[in-house]
């Protein structure tokens, strides 16, 4: 069934005429047509309605505009451009004409799309706002970060202060036994017999200085636990010098840092682990091609060079564009956290990684899922937060963006570059 009819067509191709051959003149290839179908607060546009089309330059998004009646509010306002579209769903043009542009960050499958609509009183302004839009990859493009110098020397010092601390390990027990359920008491006293402090003060997450993290909670072993769900776990937090181990009720698939898969970065009983155990790799010159790589802030060499893809968006992070003009002004702090988390990353561990975050799942009786995050891009303060997670499709490790509220992540012992490795 075809499309109700713009009964303005021609009015609106007439209006439009002015700001179509301005754009023409400017180079930016531009049609009359009908337009996407999007949405906000007013509601959807009418089928049918006609306007101008302006494609991205290289992206699946489009800015729209047409032309639409609109009053002056009748608040007290020194604006002058304050104005107010016109409940009208046929966008009907008896009165005030002005043009409504709209910015399509992806049109998709043809449904309709988010996209609040802004009002311009001139030809000139339309102008303006398209060619800012149209030239955005570029002019709003950051520039990646190159290899911190400091990066090596830091590292470096955060050895020696692991070995520093393994030496003379200094681990309290601070255990309410209470807070585990009567059945799991013993496992607990045998998980507490086979701590090796040494082990454990050495692999505990550092911060920038090589000094233990203070925000850091480990989480050792569940007990009872019921997979998603807050439990009791044996734990480790830092205090001062010290470690102390205690028990703490934790969701555990929310905690960055969990070792009850990992027995040789806290255990005597795991320390015959092989270096496939513990690196997913035989030797550390075995990857050290790929761990250079990550030094110079080859991030994407890397990552191929470890059998990884990445979507389009994270794909144009790493060459320092923005993933739409929504979401712009977030370029700069999104390829900075993208380049530090993954220069510090471990991609040929990912594929083992995300078989054992699916065999967790299948051991609970879960369903399996497509995708795991593991970890945020910082920048926007509301409840679903851009993260980069990690697929295997057909059986290829696959890093992409998405949006998500969930704490849920991959913990990071599983992919990050391990500090034993060389």
């Amino acid at each position: 069934m075809s499309a109700p009819l713009d009964r303005h067509r021609d009015q609106r191709q007439q209006l439009l005429a002015g700001v179509l051959e301005r754009l023409r003149r400017l180079g930016i290839p531009v049609s009359f047509g009908l337009l996407t179908p999007y949405y906000d607060f007013y509601g959807q546009i009418p089928d049918g309605l006609t306007g101008l089309v302006v494609d991205e330059p290289a992206g699946p998004g489009s800015m729209q505009v047409t032309v639409v009646a609109a009053h002056r509010t009748g608040e007290s306002s020194t604006d002058p451009h304050l104005w107010t579209r016109e409940v009208d769903l046929e966008y009907d043009l008896d009165g005030d004409v002005y043009f409504e542009v709209t910015t399509l960050d992806d049109s998709g499958d043809g449904s309709a799309v988010w996209a609040p609509r802004q009002l311009v009183g001139t030809e000139e302004g339309v102008v303006d706002a398209i060619r800012l839009w149209h030239g955005y990859r570029d002019t709003l493009r950051a520039t990646p970060p190159p290899p911190d110098p400091k990066r090596l020397a830091r590292r470096a010092r955060q050895l020696a202060a692991r070995h520093t601390a393994a030496g003379a390990a200094r681990v309290r027990i601070a255990v309410d036994e209470s807070a585990v359920p009567a059945e799991h008491r013993d496992e607990l006293a045998a998980h507490l017999t086979d701590v090796d402090q040494a082990q454990l003060c050495f692999h505990f997450p550092r911060d920038r200085t090589g000094r233990y993290s203070r925000s850091a909670v480990v989480a050792l072993a569940g007990y009872g636990i019921v997979l998603g769900k807050r439990g009791p776990w044996l734990s480790v937090r830092a205090d001062g010098d010290d470690l102390v181990a205690g028990v703490e009720a934790l969701i555990d698939v929310n905690q960055d840092h969990r070792w009850d898969r990992l027995p040789w970065l806290w255990s005597t009983s795991g320390q015959a682990a092989t270096p496939e155990q513990r690196w997913q790799a035989p030797s550390a010159e075995q990857v050290r091609p790929i761990t250079e790589l990550l030094d110079r802030h080859a991030i994407a060499d890397a990552l191929t060079l470890s059998g990884v893809e990445v979507d389009p968006d994270l794909a144009a992070l790493l060459d320092g564009y923005p993933i739409s003009y929504s979401y712009a002004r977030y370029t700069e702090t999104w390829v900075r956290s993208l380049y530090d988390q993954l220069a510090g990353s471990a991609p040929w561990r990912l594929a083992g990684a995300f078989r054992s975050w699916q065999d967790e799942r299948r051991a609970a009786g879960r369903s399996p899922q497509h995708e795991v995050a593991l970890f945020g891009l910082k920048g926007l303060n509301q409840q679903s937060k851009p993260m980069v997670a990690l697929g295997a499709p057909g059986g290829v490790c696959r890093l992409t963006m998405i949006w998500t509220a969930s704490n849920a992540r991959l913990p990071r012992a599983l992919w990050e570059l391990p500090p034993d490795l060389g």
